[in-house]
């Protein structure tokens, strides 16, 4: 039983990093989870393929250590919810875009009580670190202006032509000059010591914030200005400059969730109201109603409109908002009938 309700909770933090704004960090903070997945991960390290090499038996009581089933229901969950409804969400934010956030809003917001209760003792510090936080993502939101959201969309539309562009070059051109175009067109990054050390840094910083609840890994990288480099190293297979940054990223999850664990421990209520801000945060980075523009077909959201009428989209992004906010509110009443079980944490 266990197992599938936390299949269905890897499908829900699945279903979350699909959506803008809303991280897995959060769903996992919302859902209950999120201390016994800082704990689980935070175990992992050489001692982990120490016992993967010492036969079946040592392999079982590692994972029994690492809280394995619980992971391993997770990442199937997660993995199979991206896989079958990344094609329907991709199209109820293309076609219904505000109704979709709407829903999510909704969650998100009556979800809010869960990490508040996780709270032992309110004071001073601990309201304190939780409005730092809720500034901290909203800060972060607006420090990219629509305009620069819209430019980078396009950057990132070219980048993805531009494979497109290569093959039609290809078909077109002979000899060295389609290399020599080709070349012109899709520019590999450099690689130097220079670039190996800035992807690794920004590996770090991207899985830190992913692990976070309420900031955006990859809003993150947009900022340290490596988004696009990253874009055209998957384009071109540049494998070295890839492998730095999944080696900052490894470092950046084994470390900072050993970090966190650290906090939770000997500043509980604090860390915890400070993760709560950041999902109070992230409310207004999907605040439904927004003005909005195109690049390559593509909407991109620029900023958080207050609507001027009341039409059909309107209301019925309204009642997605109440419908995500009773589900949340007829699961917590029914696990309140249900008998208490002792859950895992730091």
């Amino acid at each position: 039983m266990e197992v599938m309700a936390n299949i269905f909770r890897g499908m829900a933090i699945g279903i979350a990093n699909i959506i803008p704004g809303v991280s897995g960090g959060t769903m996992a903070l919302l859902l209950g989870i999120y201390e016994r997945l800082l704990t689980a991960i935070s175990k992992f390290g050489p001692e982990t393929l120490k016992a993967l090499r010492g036969g079946l038996q040592s392999t079982r009581e590692e994972l029994g250590r690492l809280d394995g089933a619980f992971l391993a229901s997770l990442g199937i969950g997660a993995a199979f919810a991206i896989v079958v409804s990344a094609r329907i969400m991709t199209g109820l934010l293309e076609n219904h875009h505000d109704p979709t956030f709407g829903f999510f809003f909704g969650l998100v917001l009556a979800s809010i009580v869960i990490p508040y209760r996780l709270i032992r003792r309110f004071s001073a510090r601990v309201v304190i670190s939780g409005v730092v936080a809720a500034v901290l993502v909203v800060g972060l939101t607006l420090a990219m202006s629509g305009e620069d959201r819209l430019e980078a969309a396009r950057k990132k539309a070219a980048i993805k032509s531009r494979k497109v562009s290569e093959l039609q070059l290809a078909e077109n051109s002979r000899g060295n000059s389609v290399a020599a175009t080709a070349a012109a067109v899709s520019p590999r990054v450099t690689t130097d010591p220079q670039t190996m050390g800035l992807f690794f840094i920004a590996g770090i910083i991207a899985i830190c914030a992913m692990i976070l609840p309420g900031i955006s890994g990859s809003f993150m990288l947009l900022l340290m200005g490596v988004y696009f480099d990253i874009l055209i190293c998957i384009n071109e297979r540049q494998i070295l400059l890839l492998a730095c940054f999944a080696a900052g990223a490894t470092v950046g999850l084994l470390v900072f969730t050993r970090f966190l664990k650290y906090l939770l421990k000997q500043f509980h209520d604090t860390t915890m109201s400070f993760m709560l801000g950041l999902v109070i945060g992230s409310l207004y980075a999907i605040w439904p109603f927004k003005s909005f523009d195109f690049a390559d077909g593509k909407r991109v959201d620029i900023a958080n409109i207050i609507p001027a009428s009341l039409g059909q989209n309107e209301m019925l992004t309204i009642a997605t908002i109440v419908a995500g906010a009773a589900l949340v509110l007829i699961f917590m009443a029914i696990e309140k009938r249900l008998p208490a079980k002792p859950e895992k944490s730091c």
